[in-house]
């Protein structure tokens, strides 16, 4: 009995032996007339695959020929959201010893065909459901290897664009491209638009005719209807995508598609979203709009928003008023709010907490130890603070000519002053010294400071708070005085304290023949006003200026001379009636 079941086991041993080298057998006759059709195919193919026909692609080797060519992406394709087509070009890859790669294109009836596996009808699948079928076929004609899927290139798809476009008709594009593709095409002229009819001068001027009519305003960018080559018809929403990134707002194209863009008035059917967002304005309301897609549409809240208490404008039509709601945003995104859907005319007012931290500065230049621009605080930073971190004045410091100059206004904001003072009733001369006094002020805008009761005598009261934009300016002592005009020797006389006016004309060699000297007028350095010599006192850096005696010809003399006689005869004839009248 022992010797009967060591018989019966050894038969069995050699039968498993003899199935297992039948099996590895098969493999080897298997792979070998695999590899014997993949090279003579490769020998017979070119390596242009986009142009081989389906029963040609069989190249075990890829070149990179078909990924440089592959259109611009905007990121990896999505292997859920894209639809495989026509032309689509795809390589299944076995790793097996030796490995096989077959770039493969889609056929027009949509079907891919695989040496030695056969055809499979692959089109309006996604490109996972693709991968899945075809490694599930693989799977059932070899044991061995692990066999994968990838997109190689995209198709080139035709769709049409009409609707409220610059110029409609058939565009070509790739499958990879979105809704917002097409009609930024249709927007603009190109070279590879399909006319719609066949006189294509009569096509070029209808869209002629179309684009000097269009205004882009009037394009929806909320309401796309993409009606598809099996009848379904998909919204997009261009604007939504952009705000959320989500793509069933702008789906991939697909051949045969027709995007229609309605025409839409830019004052009617809108909402406004105001205050503390990323972008605020007037939106088109499109179907199911609501209070937090409205603030997803305006690209969220800003940094300093204040979210509890959001206003929510609203016209009731009963009444003919406005009437306004104020929601917290967190309580109606958890539920504890209603999350109401917008009517149009709804106003969205986000407020904002202010923000002081600005960069407010001054510029300080001159005699001072630390030139160059300081922060200041708003409405808090006075003009002694920043003079002691500047370090304080230097020896050449002229106080007395020192100055605060406010920032010049805008020249908008200028010719806006320059038509309010037209509303003024002053006599000519005081609208022509007003005008003047205006420039100036526009452009040199001097804060009333005094430096040297400030600084030198320690007077607190003369300080003053600082603007954003302030110029400091203390100039150097020039310890001169300038004398010009009606002079023999026109220039710069150096100053002595305590002299008079009179001193520094007779340095200055004296007046001319030609001098009106008692005309004589004193210039301040720091404010250009123009002062009699008695009216102040001469400091350095002053100006003194001597105009000139008018020239005037004899008739000018024989002129007044005339008129001082009319009047004369007058009040004497004056006089003798009165006379007359009292007899």
């Amino acid at each position: 009995m022992m010797r009967q079941n060591r018989s019966l086991k050894f038969w069995n041993l050699r039968i498993a032996i003899l199935c297992l080298c039948a099996w590895y057998g098969f493999m080897l006759t298997s792979n070998a007339q695999w590899d014997m059709e993949t090279k003579k195919n490769s020998q017979d193919s070119k390596t242009d695959f986009k142009n081989m026909s389906p029963s040609t692609l069989t190249n075990p080797t890829i070149t990179n020929t078909s990924v440089q060519n592959a259109p611009p992406l905007e990121g990896s394709v999505d292997p859920d959201a894209y639809f495989v087509g026509p032309s689509d070009l795809i390589s299944v890859n076995i790793w097996t010893s030796p490995q096989l790669v077959f770039p493969l294109t889609v056929t027009p009836e949509g079907t891919l065909i695989i040496p030695t596996v056969g055809e499979i009808h692959v089109a309006d699948l996604t490109l996972s459901e693709v991968k899945k079928k075809v490694i599930a076929e693989i799977k059932k004609k070899y044991l061995s290897g692990n066999p994968t899927v990838t997109l190689l290139s995209p198709r080139q798809i035709i769709v049409t664009v009409t609707g409220a476009v610059r110029y409609p008709g058939k565009y070509i594009l790739y499958a990879t491209d979105r809704v917002d593709n097409a009609i930024t095409l249709a927007n603009k002229k190109q070279k590879d638009v399909i006319p719609e009819t066949k006189d294509i001068n009569l096509g070029k001027e209808i869209r002629k005719d179309i684009a000097t009519q269009f205004d882009e305003s009037y394009q929806t960018r909320r309401n796309i209807r993409v009606t598809r080559h099996t009848g379904e018809i998909v919204r997009a929403d261009i604007l939504q995508y952009y705000s959320t990134r989500d793509s069933r707002w702008n789906p991939f194209l697909r051949e045969g598609d027709e995007v229609f863009v309605p025409r839409i008035d830019p004052k009617k059917s809108v909402f406004g979203v105001y205050g503390g967002v990323n972008v605020q304005g007037t939106f088109e309301l499109a179907e199911g709009d609501n209070f937090l897609s409205a603030i997803e549409l305006a690209y969220g809240f800003t940094s300093r928003a204040i979210t509890d208490s959001i206003i929510v404008y609203r016209y009731d039509t009963d009444t003919g008023q406005q009437v306004f709601t104020s929601y917290n945003f967190n309580q109606v995104k958890l539920g504890a709010q209603k999350n109401f859907l917008l009517l149009p005319g709804d106003r969205i007012i986000v407020k904002e907490l202010p923000d002081i931290r600005e960069d407010y500065h001054v510029f300080v230049e001159g005699e001072v130890r630390y030139p160059g621009n300081y922060p200041i605080t708003k409405g808090n930073t006075k003009l002694s603070h920043v003079i002691a971190w500047a370090g304080g004045f230097t020896e050449y410091a002229a106080l007395h000519a020192a100055e605060v100059v406010h920032n010049p206004l805008s020249s908008t904001e200028q010719q806006f002053d320059r038509i309010l003072s037209l509303r003024g009733s002053g006599i000519a001369e005081d609208t022509t010294y007003y005008a003047i006094e205006s420039q100036v002020r526009a452009n040199h805008a001097t804060v009333s400071v005094n430096f040297v009761d400030l600084f030198e005598k320690k007077d607190t009261t003369k300080d003053v708070v600082l603007q954003n934009g302030d110029w400091i300016r203390i100039p150097t002592i020039q310890k001169t005085v300038y004398v010009f005009g009606q002079v023999a020797l026109p220039g710069n006389v150096t100053f002595m304290r305590g002299e008079k006016y009179k001193y520094y004309i007779n340095k200055a060699g004296g007046y001319t023949d030609n001098a009106r000297s008692g005309d004589a007028m004193v210039i301040k350095c720091g404010s250009r006003q123009w002062l009699s010599p008695s009216e102040t006192k001469i400091e350095e850096g002053d100006y003194i200026w001597v105009p000139k005696d008018p020239v005037r010809p004899g008739t000018y003399y024989w002129n007044i001379v005339g008129q001082t006689a009319s009047i004369i005869s007058v009040a004497v004839s004056i006089v003798l009636i009165t006379i007359q009248l009292k007899k």
